[in-house]
């Protein structure tokens, strides 16, 4: 078993200052959000602040490539590490930063002494409030970390690193390859002026579909749609009593504020040929109509002026506003070019094809350092034996 130790004894820490909306600007100094600890890049979704701001109240906050940061409010333990577009940015409060005391911690083993479960356990036991957990820098003076040799968390380092690095590659690659069809697709169809279609005239919108009772079946909830990209994070199993039904080449999409704001929307897979899934009833089901590639529902919904569209047309009380699908079915929107649409449609499916095969790629490189973390950090497994896990799972 490696020592544990103190965590103010082998770490510095820092929360994000408070910092009020009318001191955001459309340029300047990135303000680190929770989106960029989810993201790929922690300057996603952030915020902009006055650079003469900055240096004048706040640059003790400045961050520096290759900090930790843990998020400790709303989604607690998010864990990220600062990339060369967030060097130089704040955090915003509810976000930690993490350095090294002193050299007996190596900076890149931090983040994954912050994604051990021993830590882990120790943040739900500390997070506090009834209605948004959260806790702070004064728990974090009472909880304790995983202190390997400096050596042995060099190594650790390495070895799951790689793992994330190929993840993270796979996720780069599925980017670029969503942002070229994008690209294509307001080019080619949605910058048009021609309004003589309908949404409903190239996708149904929740399809009725049976599923047998008392069996158990594919449940993906809220949390599961993806907020960029259109992998589906994995799912659950319950019994068919209610919500929306699916299967594979639908498109699923939030419908409830703030999820449809946050772009929810994913696109399904990974079913078995024929199996029903079911979902939350807070989605809509787009299944695209014959001759329409399944794709394009997905390329669709995700279209700025059709999330535009759905946002506008959102009713009910301030913070359950939903769309409903038959305002989502009359959104207005050109007819292609049958010969472009066909072509366009082939190079979609393949690239949806090649994703899909990237994404039960990075399920079992997840899943191989998930399994390594533990083992590795107890002192169990030695790194030369996770080197050769980490091969077999593609890293």
């Amino acid at each position: 078993m490696w020592e544990r130790m103190a965590l103010p004894e082998v770490l510095n820490f820092r929360e994000g200052p408070g910092i009020l909306a009318k001191d955001f600007r459309s340029a300047g100094v990135p303000l680190i959000r929770l989106a960029g600890l989810k993201g790929r890049s922690v300057v996603e979704g952030c915020n902009f602040l006055d650079a003469a701001d900055v240096t004048k109240r706040w640059s003790q906050f400045r961050l520096r490539m290759g900090d930790a940061l843990l998020s400790t409010s709303a989604s607690l333990g998010e864990v990220a590490v600062v990339d060369p577009a967030g060097a130089g940015a704040v955090p915003y409060t509810g976000i930690i930063s993490f350095r090294p005391k002193d050299s007996r911690v190596a900076s890149n083993f931090i983040p994954w002494m912050l994604k051990e479960q021993s830590f882990k356990h120790q943040i739900e036991a500390m997070g506090v409030g009834s209605v948004m957990k959260h806790f702070g820098p004064s728990h974090l003076r009472h909880m304790s970390v995983t202190v390997p040799p400096r050596p042995e968390q060099e190594a650790i380092a390495e070895v799951l690193g790689a793992l994330d690095d190929k993840i993270a590659a796979n996720t780069a690659l599925a980017a670029t390859a969503e942002q070229l069809l994008r690209a294509e697709i307001d080019a080619m169809w949605l910058t048009s002026e021609d309004r003589s279609s309908m949404l409903s005239d190239f996708v149904e919108l929740n399809p009725k579909m049976a599923i047998r009772r008392g069996a158990s079946a594919v449940y993906i909830d809220m949390k599961r749609l993806p907020e960029t990209g259109w992998s589906i994070n994995g799912h659950d199993y319950r019994e068919p009593k209610g919500g929306a039904r699916f299967q594979n080449g639908d498109t699923l999409l939030a419908r409830i504020t703030p999820c449809l704001e946050n772009r929810k929307t994913g696109f399904v897979d990974r079913l078995q040929h024929g199996q029903v899934g079911i979902g939350s009833t807070e989605f809509i089901v787009l299944r695209p109509r014959d001759g329409v590639a399944a794709p394009i529902p997905f390329l669709l919904a995700t279209a700025p002026r059709f999330r535009d569209h759905a946002i506008q047309h959102m009713v009910g009380t301030s913070g359950r506003q939903r769309v409903a699908a038959s305002d989502l079915a009359s959104f207005e929107m050109p007819k292609p070019e049958p010969q472009w649409l066909a072509d366009f449609s082939s190079r979609a499916v393949a690239i949806f094809e090649a994703t899909a095969v990237q994404a039960t790629e990075n399920s079992t490189l997840a899943e191989t350092r998930d399994a390594l973390l533990p083992q590795l950090m107890s002192g169990k497994l030695r790194v030369r034996d996770a080197h050769a896990a980490a091969s077999e799972a593609g890293a």
